[in-house]
């Protein structure tokens, strides 16, 4: 099935407001049909799946930070009280990713979800993908700033021809594999979508015994994004998910 046909576009998914963290989130303790909105939010900012990237204007200028990411060297040189952007940086072909946005939209629908919508939340929350990884890029600001804007244009305007030959993840043995195409935000409120080959010489190049997922990519001079996952926090329902 071509992967245009395995993304759903979600027109019912409501833009997502940033919510205080829980500090008992459930999402991995019971089905997502049970997920709080705080819980699912969790798992889509600070979760083995799903990371923030901090860009803050302290200073006129940019630095880089990310926010609750256990073992983060740099978290202490953003100041969260200034003004700041937050990129968020999800693995979309996880399962889990999928789940929470999924729950989300149900609880936004405040028990009127319809026969059709329940069956395409059910499917995309789902459905695998053993040929690519995918990479959804997002971003939020409290407050009406011209970076949000030049980064939510950037995500527009960006192309494969920009990101091919600086956009990669790497895993067990620090293979990089390069991104293979690019999708700008749809109407659909998942961002955009950075793909991936999942396979490489016909084999996963993330197992079990793989030690973290690294993404990167120079997006432009000024966003240079960085993440790394932990594998051994990925496992959800017995399955490694990425």
């Amino acid at each position: 099935m071509k992967l245009s046909n395995r993304i759903l576009v979600l027109s019912a998914l409501v833009v997502l407001i940033v919510l205080p963290i829980s500090l008992s989130a459930q999402w991995n303790k019971k089905p997502y049909t049970e997920w709080s909105e705080k819980d699912a939010r969790k798992l889509l900012d600070n979760s083995p799946w799903g990371q923030t990237q901090i860009f803050s204007d302290t200073s006129n200028e940019f630095g880089t930070g990310r926010r609750g990411v256990p073992g983060a060297t740099d978290e202490q040189s953003v100041d969260y009280s200034s003004h700041h952007l937050d990129i968020r940086i999800r693995l979309l072909s996880a399962k889990p990713v999928r789940q929470a946005f999924a729950r989300i939209v149900t609880l936004m629908q405040k028990g009127q979800v319809n026969d059709q919508l329940a069956a395409q939340l059910k499917a995309f929350a789902t459905q695998d993908f053993p040929d690519f990884i995918i990479v959804s890029l997002d971003c939020e600001m409290k407050e009406s700033k011209s970076e949000i804007r030049e980064f939510k244009t950037l995500l527009d305007t960006r192309t494969i021809g920009d990101l091919k030959n600086n956009t990669y993840i790497s895993g067990k043995g620090g293979e990089r594999v390069y991104i293979a195409a690019y999708q700008p935000p749809k109407n659909d409120n998942l961002g955009a979508k950075l793909i991936f080959p999942r396979l490489l010489n016909g084999a996963p190049f993330i197992t079990p015994d793989t030690d973290e997922i690294h993404f990167y990519s120079e997006f432009s001079t000024k966003y240079v994004l960085n993440m790394r996952y932990k594998v051994k926090d990925m496992m959800f329902d017995g399955k490694l998910e990425y």
